[in-house]
């Protein structure tokens, strides 16, 4: 039902990660490939994308660019998952996912809509939650999913975006920009943004959170893509 797109750049940790939530559905059915597209990474991501059996191309480019290569790549469905490294989905995601492709392919709106996550931090304290709602409300007025959420989308209508974002180094924040917040669904699972074990936080700057928070309220939006870091 779906192949699953990951561009990478040095993610051999995150990719890692990111792939063991993929296992259950792989089982069921529901993920049929991988494909990792990498922008030239000098750590051992391509060894684990090998190790775990996906397909693996290179490119270099913006995020956008190496979603394209991946999604050209990909011959086994004409519906992607495209996903970030370091981030989990909440067990059982994948039939949430399945309903929404069915749901979309039923009713004619393939073509149109795109399914995407709640976010969640692994972390406790005030900063994560507070960023999950403010990610929530700014999803709520403005539709706009953050990269780490997640984008179920079919190969046709990424493809008719794509070809409206002409630049080589466009990334998530050109993408979704282009989409109309009522086509957007947040599905009930979470995809979970996990700290890097080498120290770090999962959760948002309070640079970025200021970006997010301004974008939802209409205010001028500081520099910088909102959804980036």
């Amino acid at each position: 039902m779906l192949s699953v797109v990951i561009p990478t750049q040095n993610s051999e940790e995150g990719l890692a990660r990111t792939l063991v939530s993929l296992v259950p559905a792989a089982a069921e059915g529901v993920v049929r490939e991988v494909v990792v597209a990498d922008a030239g990474s000098s750590d051992g991501t391509r060894i684990v994308a090998d190790a775990a059996g996906c397909s693996l191309v290179e490119i270099s480019g913006g995020w956008l660019t190496r979603v394209g290569a991946g999604v050209h790549a990909a011959r086994r469905t004409p519906w992607f998952l495209i996903l970030t490294p370091n981030v989990v989905l909440e067990a059982h995601w994948y039939r949430e996912a399945a309903s929404f492709v069915e749901r979309a392919e039923r009713t004619g709106h393939a073509d149109a809509h795109v399914g995407t996550f709640r976010i969640a931090y692994e972390e406790f304290g005030w900063r994560p939650r507070l960023a999950e709602r403010v990610v929530g409300i700014s999803g709520a007025l403005l539709g706009r999913p953050l990269r780490e959420q997640g984008l179920i989308i079919s190969r046709r209508h990424l493809e008719a975006l794509a070809a409206r974002i002409p630049d080589r180094y466009a990334g998530h924040g050109d993408l979704v920009g282009r989409m109309s917040r009522a086509h957007i669904h947040r599905l009930r699972a979470d995809a979970v943004v996990l700290p890097p074990s080498s120290g770090g936080r999962a959760t948002p700057s309070l640079g970025r959170l200021l970006r997010i928070t301004s974008s939802a309220l209409g205010l001028p939006t500081p520099t910088g893509d909102w959804t980036e870091e």
